[in-house]
């Protein structure tokens, strides 16, 4: 059985072959800040959202079995403190995959509810003109848990609201001889009801269809060696390993964006277009943009309120300078034909460049 590090970077490994940047279509160069994390609107937002860590335990008494389904539904739930819950989620990486096969979906559930993740399914068989590389089924997607309520021992109950896709689902584009079709979660998109199954839940309780699922990634038959997550009403289980620590993922994504970037640069300084080295520049932009993110993320659960105080100011100094460089570059090149290249690729350069500060801060300030 694989560990939680190499089933990690198998899955990573999956995503990313053949997604040098899944969504990552031609852009008009100008850049609506406030829905990154690069903007003012969205620092003061994140500020106000930060939550800091909650420890909470609860004593238990052994049962012995898992109830049946209709016997937890019939049962008076109990409300708990959802900080409790999400503290323990937080520590899990969650994927849902049947181990074979081009397909697979990851996604973490951070401290305060909020969850992000993607999926994908790659059939390079599914061809055509335009696209010869195939098709890639693919969803990425953030949103939040809520309503969490205790119902046994081993069980909890809670509501998925707020999901949202980069990409609109049932839309598709052609990116580098790929076709990207956009589909929901493949593990949260029918059902808006989740149960959470802590490790010691005897497996005796679960239908067929999710101890099919679940199965792989435990170490037992007998009762659970990790936490789950279950759609019961589908009968999808979704298994979990120990989350990879923030350094490690850090490096680990900056390292993925990082070459997705190189790959965009090198196709713009190579375009013989102004439009391709255009729509290469925005491509660079996009992918440092949401390296940026996936960082700030990071930061974001993982210091202390002072700390995060501390390089809050640092951000929004950067994005000062940021606004500033580019309305300059703006200015000198305007509208001509290599205008809108230069400045989109000001601003990416920029981007990749507080990526790589951003990496050394999580490196300097938190544990491997």
């Amino acid at each position: 059985m694989l560990n939680g590090k190499m089933k990690r970077k198998l899955l990573v490994a999956a995503m990313w072959l053949g997604i040098v940047c899944a969504g990552c279509g031609a852009k008009e160069p100008e850049v609506q800040q406030e829905e990154s994390v690069v903007s003012e609107e969205a620092v003061e937002e994140i500020r106000e959202e930060t939550i800091s860590s909650q420890e909470a335990e609860e004593q238990v008494t052994p049962e012995e079995d898992l109830p049946k389904q209709d016997e937890k539904d019939s049962a008076e739930p109990e409300q708990v403190d959802d900080l409790s819950i999400f503290e323990e989620l937080s520590k899990c990486q969650f994927w849902y995959s049947s181990g074979a096969g081009g397909w697979g979906e990851e996604f973490v559930i951070e401290k305060d509810g909020c969850l992000r993740g993607k999926c994908h399914d790659s059939d390079m068989g599914d061809n055509g003109e335009g696209y010869e590389n195939g098709t890639i089924y693919f969803a990425d997607y953030s949103g939040r848990f809520t309503e969490v309520e205790k119902v046994d021992e081993y069980t909890y109950r809670m509501k998925l609201a707020d999901m949202e896709y980069k990409n609109e689902v049932g839309t598709e584009e052609i990116v580098d001889g790929t076709r990207y079709v956009y589909t929901e979660s493949f593990a949260l998109g029918e059902n808006d009801m989740f149960y959470v199954y802590m490790p010691g839940t005897p497996v005796s309780g679960f239908s067929e269809d999710v101890w099919m699922w679940l199965r792989s990634g435990n170490e037992s038959e007998t009762e659970l060696t990790m936490i789950a997550i279950v759609d019961e009403k589908n009968g999808h289980g979704i298994c979990s390993y120990e989350r990879m620590s923030p350094v490690e993922d850090a490096r680990m994504n900056y390292d993925s964006y990082k070459e997705s970037y190189d790959y965009y640069s090198k196709k713009a300084s190579e375009g013989m277009t102004t439009l391709e080295m255009r729509e290469s520049a925005s491509q660079m932009y996009e992918v440092s943009d949401e390296c940026l993110n996936y960082l700030w993320q990071i930061i974001r659960y993982n210091v202390e309120e002072a700390e995060y105080d501390e390089i809050l100011t640092q951000q929004r100094e950067w994005i000062r300078k940021k606004e500033e460089t580019a309305a300059a570059v703006k200015e000198e090149w305007g509208q001509g034909t290599l205008g809108p290249v230069i400045y989109m690729d000001t601003l990416a350069e920029m981007t990749m460049e507080r990526c790589a500060q951003l990496l050394a801060y999580i490196e300097n300030h938190m544990e491997e």
